[in-house]
């Protein structure tokens, strides 16, 4: 088999779809000895802010000297991105190897009829690796949910839930009480549980679920003075009372948005409990370092072009309402705005703040079949937005046209931000960045 064909072969089980459950991924694991039961790890799960605090924590364990394995979805431009130890991605020939013997495991397995998906094949491909690599701990990110998600199968040292919102609600609930319930299903008896801010109502469904299972409850910390860096992107710097410590600490974050601290302190807040759990105990002087030196990319990316470009991958209204927050505080003459989204969200709502900023905004469909086309949004939202079509609006058949039409357009004290999907942030990367994808 060769890297092509390994890779192939992953992505022709898109088609199976999504299919809730453990039993496939479980039974998959088991021809492989069971490597979720060997390792330690931590269970992220969360509306938006997994993956960066996914990062966060991996930079701050790789600062105190952990072997760290992080397994996160979707990949930007390389599929390796989604698995790697110590920021090192997976490597082809290991692809090859583990999908061959994936396919031969499957033969073997007993399936009940329903072939594993893409999603299952690919979280025991990362378990079997971190275990067989010997990594001190791996940090899980779930595809979608969290009961039935294929990564709880473990059972963590530490779970962490990052935020609660409505996403996905034809698979996990049509309100933020049902959504969070399956969230909560990471919750395992007598593991602590580290959880972002969120609305009250929400938090006692976390309450009352770790008291059921005996599994402590841990709100995140706060903040205290938060000084931004926002013109010259440098970054950001934030003071936390740290419990032990008389005076407040300081630390800093390249990531740019006001949530990207809150995410912070979900990484600080599970750091400080995982120094209850595990040898050696994390410095501080390790978590100011680690912190400052995380990034994730294709969230408020940066590209100091003129005009000025960011990328962002957000998806959903709440990530995007961030995003918003994060442009109305810097100084641009226009925005130009390039769009792609994927058709089973909520484009109505994803649009109405964003749109709203935009001078120009060029749709556009990302590579992918789940992605709703450029007429496809135009007809949501023209009601709203579409005073005069030819003004505001354009279309554009392909990811990279767009970003030409975008350059074009812009003059030099013009933002262009890239947005609606991570699907069309990976394929915006890999253009301005001359990759293939």
């Amino acid at each position: 088999m060769t890297y092509e064909q390994a890779i192939q072969y992953l992505f022709g089980l898109q088609p199976i779809g999504i299919k809730f459950g453990l039993q496939n991924t479980l039974t998959l694991l088991k021809q492989f000895s069971d490597p979720h039961q060997k390792i330690k790890t931590i269970h992220v799960a969360g509306t938006n802010g997994k993956g960066s605090v996914c990062s966060m924590l991996f930079s701050i364990l790789q600062t105190a000297g952990f072997k760290v394995g992080v397994y996160t979805s979707p990949h930007l431009i390389e599929f390796s991105e989604r698995i790697c130890i110590n920021g090192t991605p997976i490597s082809k020939n290991e692809i090859i190897g583990l999908t061959e013997r994936i396919q031969w495991a499957i033969g073997k397995g007993d399936f009940q009829g329903t072939h594993p998906t893409f999603f299952e094949v690919v979280t025991v491909m990362a378990l079997v690796y971190f275990q067989e690599q010997d990594v001190d701990l791996a940090i899980l990110e779930t595809g979608m949910g969290g009961r039935l998600d294929a990564t709880n199968v473990v059972c963590p040292l530490l779970a962490i839930i990052t935020s609660i919102d409505l996403e996905h609600q034809q698979y996990l609930g049509d309100s933020p009480d049902k959504i969070a319930k399956e969230k909560a299903g990471i919750i395992k008896d007598g593991v602590p549980v580290v959880v972002g801010p969120c609305q009250e109502d929400v938090y006692q469904i976390f309450e009352e679920i770790g008291r059921q299972k005996r599994a402590p409850v841990i709100k995140a910390l706060s903040s205290l003075h938060i000084r931004k860096s926002h013109q010259d992107f440098s970054g950001q710097r934030f003071e936390v009372f740290i419990p032990g410590f008389d005076a407040p600490q300081l630390f800093t974050i390249c990531m740019l948005g006001q949530h990207q601290i809150q995410n912070a302190l979900i990484a600080l807040t599970a750091i400080l409990k995982l120094n209850e759990l595990l040898p050696p105990s994390i410095a501080i002087s390790q978590m100011v370092k680690g912190l400052a030196s995380a990034k994730w990319p294709a969230r408020i990316e940066i590209y100091k072009t003129q005009p000025l470009m960011i990328i962002d991958g957000a998806h959903n209204p709440s990530s995007i309402n961030q995003l918003v927050l994060f442009l109305e505080e810097l100084s641009y003459a226009k925005l130009i705005l390039v769009f792609g989204v994927m058709k089973d969200k909520e484009i109505e709502r994803i649009c109405e703040k964003i749109f709203s900023l935009a001078s120009h905004i060029i749709l556009t469909r990302p590579n992918m079949p789940r992605a709703a086309s450029p007429e496809e949004i135009m007809d949501l939202v023209s009601e709203k937005f579409l005073v005069d079509k030819s003004m505001r609006f354009s279309i554009a058949p392909t990811v990279g046209e767009a970003i030409s039409s975008a350059r074009e357009i812009a003059e030099e004290n013009d933002v262009i931000c890239i947005t609606g999907s991570l699907f069309l942030a990976g394929e915006a990367k890999a253009i301005i960045e001359k990759k293939k994808r």
